[in-house]
């Protein structure tokens, strides 16, 4: 049974067994309130980041990355810019304090976007492809879906990520 909260104006819904979680949120911000059960996940980002400023999504990118993401797709109107600017963030870590280096040195973190697909071949992807770098394997077997300022798309992660046979 999925559990539902909510926090602040942040909708979750944790499916525990599954190891997943869809969050909802009005605005591109870390929740600081999320508490991810495994050392490393997988995130995937449903949202219009047409109106976000580089900084927003370099601050958002930092706070997942801090909280141990290793696998990152983007999906929505935008979602090109925002995953370059997330690759930014990584490669410019990588170039100096590498604070998200991995276990092993051919270790990197992944990242995808997906601007011509529907929501419900990313969210495919993201629960049988997504699937981070050897070093970075171990541990992070959890999944985060948020979805910014649209609760159809959390609903349709939600319904489609439970129905799921496996994830990988």
């Amino acid at each position: 049974m999925p559990i539902k909260s909510v926090l602040g104006d942040t909708l979750e819904v944790m499916e525990p067994q599954k190891r997943f979680v869809v969050i909802q949120i009005p605005d591109l911000s870390w929740p600081r309130t999320l508490e991810v059960p495994s050392k490393r996940f997988r995130l995937l980002v449903a949202g219009d980041t047409t109106h976000l400023t580089t900084e927003d999504i370099a601050d958002f990118t930092l706070a997942a990355l801090n909280q141990g993401m290793v696998y990152f797709c983007s999906w929505g109107p935008d979602c090109e810019r925002f995953h370059d600017i997330v690759d930014d963030v990584i490669l410019g870590d990588s170039l100096t304090r590498q604070r998200f280096a991995g276990p092993k040195s051919s270790d990197v973190i992944m990242t995808t976007r997906h601007a011509h697909e529907t929501l419900e071949e990313v969210l495919d992807f993201f629960a049988i492809s997504a699937v981070p770098t050897e070093g970075f394997a171990a541990e992070s077997d959890f999944r985060v879906v948020i979805c910014v300022g649209n609760s159809v798309w959390a609903a349709t992660a939600n319904k489609f990520l439970q129905s799921a046979e496996f994830f990988v």
